[in-house]
């Protein structure tokens, strides 16, 4: 029964992505009674799924056109509420001689008969043949279109059915399973897999499904299944080999995968703007998180090749999985209060870390964050302190930057409390009472300097020193029109005015989400997100004294984006952050300015029960140890999720492993 519920959770989100315009179904509507409002990443996950699918009857249809194969048939394993025959019959694409069989537990398909006898479809459950008289499992049977209430664990009874159908087992055939067959157990799966590899000599069998990694959304998935009630009992691994393994493996002649992220990447640059548009959207590192954990398998044999669309393709990065090394790390539980995403540290002294913003929880509630943190890094307690002031210019901010100067005041820029309302304000927070005391504080003091020129939140922000005055210089970002910034300002800490970089050969392309780092007087800025959504692996370097631009190149630097950046010994550390990649859990990239060569660390970290998620995270350096707290997100329709530990790493460990 958990998982016909799903069926029913889906379909709503289904109705939800196409009512908000993502894409064209009119006919999701005859299977939801109420209709509900999802999250944008949900609807953006149901619509890469639509488009997934859409891709693969396109293919189809291709691959089987009518005038060389006169009749054809499509199978959908697990069918639910899905309304794709409806789709395509509606919207002329569904070929002549083909027939379309859905099969699922009778009790889903009896409740699909009842609403589709109260639409235009109505008239086909006034046909009654031989075959429904003779075989209760089939429940619905005309010229097109085909019912049948048979557990998928059953081949004996699918094979029943389909004879008494006297279904022609040697045209093409398609078998198409949505998020179907993770739900049945390893070794019932395979023998369906198996029982149409040897019935079916012409077809092809698609799975858009989950996948496993090594990860923390991963864990996040599966825990989600299982506290429902539906454990995900056979998922494929994430790499590639595994999949086509699987069905070669059992004589399928061809396969091939696809992960929704590189599906995904692969769309126009105009379709990707009209999604943007459609809704405020800001969860970025959880929908690629979600794309790259679905994936599209296509295995065919007999006459049916796979598709160019589905064929497998070189990732526009390579990484060779057996150069990349591991951490050792030491890990220790975080504070409730410590346990958010999108915010920013500062270690003020020694024993002293300052915690401002982000989303976490509060009062039992997931909310924006307000005050500040204090966290005393001996004795590990902490303490929330809230402004003094009655108009309180410091908000509830998410993806802002804060920059600690010489004095240890603290210096917060832009940031964002929904996508829709972006903070303009640079405020300046007085420090003092806090590092005096060591003592919670009622209050502290924050005031307002000045206004960002162009107001932005994921950008980054760095200490520069110009003719002996701290400044803070600003690079790229989020602005409010719905797009990336290329701007780059520099903020004098005196005056308190900014003066605009002039755009040259070399400026970085307009990206969100990256790193930067000042090293002497030079500032370097990694990698990060475009507008188009391409995760990014350059670098490039501001030169403070010629206020000139040039690019570092960096042989084997993984692209990735929210991460954090550190220098240490001539290295720049990059820590976390979304790769796109499989198989680079927790990494944390190294790049030696020696040599201008990157290396590829993971984290060893395996504890199943306190998954992490190395993304919206801060990290802060404490006596030679980079430590790594908070960090998350909400990922995908499977709950928010907050990092329970703050993680070590020593950098002479580091450091010794990049000399290696």
């Amino acid at each position: 029964m958990q998982v016909q519920n799903t069926n029913d959770s889906s379909i709503v989100s289904k109705l939800s992505a196409a009512n908000k315009g993502y894409f064209l179904d009119l006919w999701l509507k005859m299977f939801v009674d109420k209709e509900q409002k999802r999250s944008p990443i949900i609807n953006r996950g149901y619509y890469i799924r639509f488009k997934a699918i859409e891709a693969v009857f396109q293919s189809w249809f291709n691959e089987v056109p009518v005038s060389i194969y006169p009749k054809s048939q499509i199978i959908s394993l697990g069918a639910g509420f899905d309304s794709s025959y409806f789709r395509l019959k509606k919207l002329d694409i569904f070929p002549p001689g083909c027939k379309y069989i859905e099969i699922d537990y009778r009790d889903v398909l009896k409740r699909k008969m009842e609403y589709i006898a109260k639409s235009e479809f109505s008239h086909l459950l006034n046909v009654c043949n031989k075959q429904v008289e003779r075989n209760s499992n089939i429940l619905l049977s005309s010229e097109e279109y085909v019912m049948l209430g048979v557990d998928l664990q059953n081949c004996k009874e699918l094979e029943t059915c389909l004879s008494d159908l006297e279904i022609d087992f040697n045209i093409p055939t398609l078998f198409l399973s949505e998020c179907a067959l993770t739900y049945i157990n390893l070794k019932s799966s395979n023998n369906l897999i198996q029982w149409v590899q040897t019935h079916f000599l012409n077809s092809a069998f698609v799975l858009y499904e989950q996948v496993h990694d090594d990860d923390g959304f991963s864990l996040v998935m599966k825990n989600h299944f299982k506290t429902l009630g539906c454990p995900l009992k056979s998922l494929t691994h994430r790499l590639k080999e595994y999949a086509h393994s699987r069905f070669i493996e059992m004589g399928w002649s061809l396969c091939s995968s696809i992960s929704m992220l590189s599906f995904y990447m692969n769309f126009s640059k105009e379709e990707k703007y009209r999604i943007q548009n459609l809704e405020l959207f800001d969860e970025y590192e959880m929908w690629h998180e979600k794309c790259r954990h679905y994936v599209l398998i296509w295995a065919s044999q007999g006459i049916i090749s796979i598709p160019e669309a589905f064929q497998n393709k070189n990732d526009s990065v390579t990484f060779d999985y057996t150069k990349l090394g591991s951490l050792s790390i030491t890990c220790r539980p975080a504070q409730e209060l410590l346990q958010r995403f999108g915010h920013q540290v500062a270690l003020l002294s020694p024993h002293c870390l300052v915690m401002f913003g982000g989303f976490g929880q509060f009062q039992k509630r997931h909310q924006r964050l307000p005050g500040l943190i204090c966290y005393d890094t001996i004795s590990q307690s902490c303490y929330t302190m809230l402004s003094s002031d009655a108009q309180d210019d410091l908000g509830e901010r998410m993806f802002h930057t804060m920059s600690k100067l010489s004095n240890n005041t603290l210096i917060v820029i832009g940031g964002r409390s929904s996508p829709k309302k972006i903070f303009s304000s640079v405020i300046s927070i007085n420090c003092e009472n806090i590092i005096e005391n060591h003592e919670p504080k009622d209050s502290f003091i924050a005031k307002k300097v000045t206004d960002m020129p162009l107001p932005t939140w994921r950008h980054s922000a760095c200490i520069v020193l110009i003719a002996g005055i701290e400044n803070i210089f600003i690079f790229g970002g989020w602005i409010s029109n719905n797009d990336v910034s290329d701007c780059c300002y520099v903020l004098n800490s005196e005056s308190w005015s900014f003066s605009e970089v002039p755009h040259q050969e070399y400026t970085p392309s307009p990206r969100h989400s990256h790193g930067s780092i000042c090293v002497g007087q030079k500032v370097y800025i990694t990698c990060g997100l475009s507008k188009e959504e391409e995760i990014l692996n350059s670098v490039h370097i501001f030169d403070v004294e010629t206020y000139t631009w040039s690019v570092l190149k960096v042989e084997g630097l993984l692209p990735r984006y929210s991460h954090t950046t550190h220098y240490y010994n001539n290295v720049i550390l990059l820590v976390g952050g979304i790769t796109g990649l499989s198989y680079v859990p927790y990494s944390v990239g190294m790049i030696d300015l020696t040599t201008n060569t990157a290396f590829e660390f993971t984290l060893g970290y395996d504890d199943p029960k306190y998954p992490l998620i190395l993304s919206n995270h801060c990290s802060y350096v404490h006596e030679d140890i980079i430590i790594i707290t908070g960090g998350g997100g909400n990922c995908f329709s499977f709950g928010t999720h907050f990092n329970k530990f703050d993680i070590s790493i020593e950098f002479p460990t580091l450091m010794c492993l990049s000399n290696n």
